[in-house]
């Protein structure tokens, strides 16, 4: 063969190979994104009864969808997850001991494919696996039996062992391990007093706080709560929820197993919620909803805005009264004896609007054509204070109004404390009152919620407490908690008649908490505003106006006109310039507790 022909030959051999080559190519030409497929960040992990592991989805697509599922619920409980491809996470609990596998479902143009995860359980207490335990100043042996002991987990530990031991550690602080649950605090009249505000940076045994840790920070931050004010939160361990539906009435069954310490073993209880939803067709994912608790005021507003809305009777999971009666006493009795058993009237109402959402999971959301992952929930007052709770402990919700909360709920304690000084500010800008005045008896304090009509809204330990400075944290530790991805935190308050509500130490709870926010990117999921309580003492539409903006630009993927997500994050305290000549600013910055 003649070397022009082996020539010819080589050259059309090697533009097939190339013409094929290109053709393999993604239209885009990013060759790397086309040879990665959706996977599992992990295929096996290991988790503490009682703790929490995320799984991820790996290389997703932003159209498809996961859908996931465990085998076994009573081993290991989905309780958080994202099912939109690029962003696909579950959070899976350890329940107990055993196997269970984690299914996520990947569907992508009418094609799925199934990728699995085995979670191995297991329990510390009963192995006695014996760990490092918390300084011994910081001890509290009667919050823990003595024979029992653990680790608390952050999301991060909870993770495979890594494929390269010899690595070196990063340098970033990490949490000193901590006993389980509640070990190591300590009793009320043990704790030194701070005049100053206490620190979120800090974990109780000194180790400071960072992006990576953040985590296991939120975690001592919720046994806290839980410990010295609001009682113990119950997650669902133990119990099945079911559902019927009658037209706008959406009954919610709950039963329990009594597993769970202080749960009534096969007990039964229910309470019913109203359903609205807007007219005409639902969107693919179903409608935003918003779970009032007691009723939703801009309810025609909502509706004709795309949102159903669910208007929920907390009278029937409890009383408001030391009588501690309803669906949620009904299956967790109170017990003055044990503090393992004292949830608050608060906590107890923030536990049936999580039962509301696991309804709406369990299938009334299909039903209904209502999205349970884009769940908000709001309430003014009282209810502001248990939706300040609801949020800050069940992370499936995507938004809180926590409206008008006052004393126990988003007002600092800290701050002006008793409104012992009185402050004057120019208010002009909300258009009804030139001025308001914040002086000491017309503010709710922490005498008032320890009051015979307000103690059952907390538990026993937190009426122990004397003052206001021995507290270990104050109430923008509670904000911070809605600091995560997909989520955020609306805090709303009043003027004018609603006094009472000390409005200034909210917007200090907004500033404190924002550090938080900033710190892990997340600067624009926390938003304030401030209404004309003249309108009402209610959600405001001023407020439901903005909160359906900041939706729109936050996470509907619309450019809003003349708006701004900055524009929720100011408020009248930052003037310095008045109609009145008062420097709104000024007065405010005299009492910051620092």
């Amino acid at each position: 063969m003649g070397k022009g022909v082996k020539l010819l030959i080589m050259q059309v051999t090697v533009c097939a190979l190339m013409a094929g080559s290109i053709g393999s190519l993604p239209v885009n030409g990013d060759v790397a994104q086309a040879a990665k497929k959706p996977k599992l960040n992990k295929s096996s992990c290991s988790v503490n009864v009682g703790k929490t592991v995320k799984i991820k989805v790996k290389n997703g697509n932003k159209k498809a969808k996961v859908t996931w599922s465990t085998k076994k619920a009573s081993v290991a409980k989905i309780t958080g997850k994202n099912t939109k491809g690029n962003k696909a996470y579950a959070v899976v609990k350890g329940i107990k001991e055993g196997t269970a596998k984690i299914t996520a479902a990947y569907k992508l143009g009418g094609k799925t494919k199934k990728m699995t995860c085995n979670v191995k359980v297991t329990d510390p207490e009963a192995n006695n696996n014996t760990v490092t335990a918390a300084p011994a100043q910081t001890q509290n042996t009667a919050a823990t039996p003595a024979a029992t002991s653990g680790v608390i987990k952050t999301p991060e530990q909870n993770t495979e062992p890594t494929a390269k031991p010899t690595e070196v550690p990063t340098a970033t602080p990490v949490p000193t391990p901590t006993p389980i649950p509640f070990a190591n605090l300590v009793e009320v009249n043990e704790l030194k007093e701070q005049q100053t505000i206490p620190d979120i940076f800090t974990y109780i045994d000194g180790t400071p706080v960072t992006a990576e840790n953040w985590e296991g920070r939120a975690e001592e931050i919720r046994q806290m709560y839980q410990y010295y004010m609001y009682g113990m939160w119950r997650d669902g361990s133990g119990e099945t929820v079911t559902y019927d539906r009658n037209d706008t009435k959406l009954k919610i069954n709950i039963e329990t197993s009594g597993s769970e310490e202080g749960q009534v073993q096969g007990g039964s209880a229910s309470f019913e919620v109203e359903v609205v939803t807007p007219g005409g067709t639902a969107p693919e994912k179903g409608w935003p909803v918003i779970i009032a608790l007691g009723s939703l005021s801009e309810q025609q507003y909502a509706l004709d805005h795309g949102y159903a809305v669910i208007n929920y009777d907390v009278g029937q999971v409890s009383t408001d009264s030391n009588a501690r009666q309803g669906a949620f006493y009904t299956l967790y009795p109170y017990n003055m004896q044990d503090w393992r058993e004292q949830t608050g009237v608060l906590m107890a109402w923030a536990w049936g609007a999580s039962k509301v959402l696991d309804a709406l999971n369990e299938g009334a959301g299909r039903d209904y054509g209502i999205d349970p992952e884009f769940a908000i929930v709001g309430g003014v007052s009282r209810y502001g204070k248990a939706t300040a709770i609801t949020g800050a402990f069940d992370r499936r919700f995507k938004i809180a109004l926590p409206t008008c909360s006052g004393c126990g709920g988003m007002g600092v304690f800290r701050y002006n404390p008793d409104a012992k000084v009185t402050q004057e500010y120019d208010v002009s800008s909300l258009g009804y009152m030139d001025k308001a005045t914040y002086k000491q008896g017309d503010i709710e304090t922490l005498g008032s919620i320890q009051s015979s009509g307000e103690a059952f809204w907390f538990n026993q330990r937190f009426l122990q407490f004397r003052n206001i400075y021995q507290l270990p944290f104050d109430q923008h530790f509670l904000s911070a908690l809605y600091a995560s991805e997909g989520r955020t935190l609306m805090l709303i308050g009043g003027f004018n008649y609603d006094i009472w509500q000390n409005t200034p130490s909210l917007w200090y709870n907004f500033c404190k908490a924002k550090d938080v926010f900033d710190m892990l990117g997340l600067s624009n999921n926390i938003i304030i505003n401030l209404h004309d309580a003249s309108m009402g003492h209610n959600i405001l539409n001023d407020d439901v106006v903005k909160l359906f903006k900041y939706c729109d630009e936050m996470y509907n993927g619309k450019d809003v006109d003349d708006f701004e997500i900055k524009d929720l994050q100011t408020t009248l305290f930052e003037y310095t310039e008045t109609p009145s000549g008062i420097n709104n600013k000024e007065v405010y910055e005299a009492q910051i507790p620092e």
